[in-house]
């Protein structure tokens, strides 16, 4: 058993899929040092994989997830799916020998918790994350999104978007997380699992998902903030300039 594997945690055995997509911009004005976008990269304008996580409709022995299950799967990090740049470049690095991106720290780390614990090889399982993103649609189809982000999102980047117009851009029950100042972090969609293990069908969240703090944002904010990348920098400028005013 691996050191962090729970007991019972074997691959396969879990209901359902959780994705969870980032808002970059949001992201980097928590942690500067740590941002990988820039304003020209595709995950300044939309959302961006987090990770796609096993989970269970109802928890099993107090936990809602499997994690670090023993797998025989071998990670190859070169393995790096089509449009990975642009959808997860937090799961990026950079091959300086190879010029050539390849998984990076978090992408090992989603395959180690998360991607053991189905029973898929890793190329397919983050084929499937992408593969999940760009299925998502809204009631009205797939033409309300673009590539796995609300296009009512992209349109008010720099602005506010009441909650349940959120909410109502997509097609089931998900989750949205904002942090204290109501600025969009996170939204969760959940899935079907196929009997192959893939992804399935987008269907509601479980319900200890919708009241889990992953799901945060009508018990705060009426409306939810969009920031702009760099907003938070240039701000952060202005009230430096105002305070240093004689």
């Amino acid at each position: 058993m691996s050191p962090r594997q729970r007991s019972g945690d074997v691959p396969g055995d879990f209901d359902v899929y959780l994705l969870a997509q980032t808002w970059a911009p949001r992201f980097c004005c928590a942690s500067p040092d740590r941002c990988t976008t820039v304003g020209w990269a595709y995950s300044a304008t939309h959302l961006s994989l987090h990770g796609l996580w096993p989970g269970y409709i109802q928890p099993r022995r107090g936990q809602t997830y499997p994690s670090n299950c023993e797998s025989k799967a071998r990670l190859v990090v070169s393995d790096l799916p089509r449009h990975f740049v642009d959808i997860a470049p937090s799961y990026c690095g950079y091959n300086t020998s190879k010029h050539a991106p390849e998984l990076g720290h978090l992408g090992v780390h989603e395959w180690q918790k998360h991607g053991t614990c189905t029973t898929l090889e890793p190329a397919h399982y983050f084929a499937e994350a992408v593969r999940a993103v760009e299925s998502l649609t809204g009631p009205g189809g797939a033409s309300k999104f673009d590539r796995g982000t609300p296009n009512i999102l992209v349109s008010r980047i720099g602005s506010v978007l009441p909650a349940n117009e959120l909410r109502l851009s997509y097609a089931k029950h998900v989750a949205v997380r904002v942090d204290k100042q109501c600025r969009l972090e996170e939204v969760t969609t959940c899935w079907a699992k196929r009997e192959d293990g893939t992804v399935g069908e987008q269907i509601h969240c479980p319900e200890h998902v919708l009241k889990s703090p992953r799901n945060n944002l009508d018990e705060t904010c009426a409306s939810v903030s969009i920031v702009k990348l760099g907003e938070c920098l240039a701000n952060e400028v202005k009230r430096a300039a105002k305070a240093a005013r004689p």
